[in-house]
């Protein structure tokens, strides 16, 4: 009977053993993929504010290699005017979703632009839009999250349910 009693004792020892090393590494998973949301979208919203306030330089340092052609297009395309504009109503930047997706290293960031410019069209001036909804992907590269442009930022329309 003393034999099963300790043998129970130790396995009871044992399973909590195991349970805790198992909690702590929940935990600190847990952690980590908070502290990457957070980074992203921190990433996501700095990016935005620069990229939307047509400070491109700075939007750069926070994006990919590849994404660097779309910022010289856009900065190509910003006239005297459209800084003018942000310069008395600067756009405004708000993450307000994200969405991990295929693995832990891209997250899509769902901001929103307040005075955000609609490009002229056929020649005619930029006008501010009162609010918009734009995703943005980011991505993890050694270690570091950054924006990666595939095209200039597409408003999408919002909800309002």
């Amino acid at each position: 009977m003393h034999y099963f009693v300790t043998l129970h004792t130790k396995q009871t020892q044992t399973m909590k053993k195991f349970l805790t090393i198992a909690i702590i590494l929940t935990t600190t998973a847990c952690s980590m993929v908070q502290r990457d949301d957070s980074e992203a979208t921190a990433v996501a919203t700095e990016w935005g504010e620069a990229f939307f306030n047509c400070d491109y330089h700075a939007a750069e340092a926070l994006s990919t290699a590849e994404s660097r052609r779309w910022l010289q297009f856009a900065a190509s395309n910003t006239t005297q005017q459209d800084l003018d504009l942000l310069r008395q109503h600067p756009a405004e930047v708000d993450a307000t979703d994200f969405f991990p997706e295929a693995d832990d290293t891209l997250r899509v960031v769902q901001l929103v632009v307040r005075h955000s410019l609609s490009p002229a069209v056929n020649g005619g001036q930029s006008v501010q839009v009162e609010e918009a909804l734009f995703p943005v992907t980011v991505v993890k590269r050694n270690g570091s999250w950054m924006v990666r442009m595939a095209s200039l930022p597409r408003s999408e329309k919002q909800s309002h349910d």
